[in-house]
This record gives C-alpha cells, structure tokens and sequence, in this order.
C-alpha cells in the first residue's frame, strides 16, 4: 500500500523498512545491476606488477614482462593504460623504444605510443625512467591484455627492463 505524504501525515510519519523493493517500479535505476555510471566515470581498475631483468638486441617489438589484463564491461568503455618501468642500454649513442601493444584473444596490436631511450653517456649504461599512458577504445567486452614491448635501436644495442626496479601497470575502464 503506497505512502502518501501530506501536511497531516508527514515526512516525520514514514518508518524504517516500510518501503521495500516490491514497491519500486522494476524499471527504476536505484538497483545496483539497474546503475548507469556517466560517461567518464572510472568503472575498474586493475594493477599487475614485473620486476626481472630482460634484454634484448632485436630490432622487432618483444614482450618486456609488464602487462595487465581487463575485460571491459561494454564495447562503449574506454581503457587507459599506464605503465612505469626503468630501460637501458648498454653504450653511448645506442638507443632503444618501449611501446604498448594490445591482445584480444590472440591477436596482437601495436598502439600508436612509443617512448625512445637513449643512452648519452660513454661507458656503463644509463638507466632512465620509462612512464607512458595510453587511452584506447577497445571495442569489445572480452578480456584485453595491455603489454610493454621494446626493441633496439640497432642490431648492437641491448635494450633492457631492468631487475632493480619493480615495473607497474595499471589499466582502468573508462565508461564511454
């Protein structure tokens, strides 16, 4: 039986528990499963950490180790990507890139983001700070993994992810 409230019942007159779910029109959006977030609202987000050494001489995109999966909610989501890890190479002049790549059920796309290191230095290696952020547009509601690749500059340079320093990735889904 609904509730009306007027000047001789009162807002004060309603008690606790007395308005149920089978009072509520099932069309209404207060359900947790019936929320819509507004377009930009952050609706997960997911971190995966990497801290071994790998090296690399190749002058094709291999994987570094960092990656993190997310399996948006819609096809409408956005998901924007971070990742931190230290590079190096092993001589003066030598350079190398870190990029991210994108797999979706096997398939592997490299996004439109590289970062270069380079090593200025004349002997030992330079290890620098690597933080890239990439925002993608998925189309899918199945699982997508965001992985670090990098690749030397030239068939001489060692191009590696460094041990010593824990690598972090971190994705959130954005609602489009």
């Amino acid at each position: 039986m609904p509730t009306e409230i007027s000047g001789s019942t009162g807002v004060n007159k309603i008690q606790d528990n007395t308005i149920v779910n089978a009072d509520i029109n099932s069309s209404a959006a207060i359900a947790g499963s019936k929320l819509v977030m507004p377009s930009g609202s952050v609706l997960q987000v997911v971190q995966n950490t990497y801290g071994s050494a790998i090296a690399t001489t190749s002058t094709s995109y291999g994987a570094t180790g960092l990656y993190v999966d997310i399996t948006p909610s819609s096809t409408s989501s956005k998901i924007y990507v971070m990742t931190t890890t230290t590079g190096e190479t092993n001589g003066s002049g030598q350079s190398g890139y870190f990029t991210f790549f994108r797999e979706i059920s096997g398939s592997d796309v490299e996004l439109a983001n590289k970062t270069r290191i380079t090593q200025t230095s004349s002997g030992g290696s330079d290890a620098n700070t690597q933080t890239m952020f990439y925002l993608d547009s998925p189309n899918t509601t199945s699982l997508c993994r965001y992985r670090l690749k990098m690749l030397a500059g030239s068939g001489s340079t060692i191009v590696s992810q460094r041990s010593t320093t824990l690598g972090v990735a971190i994705a959130m889904e954005i609602a489009g």
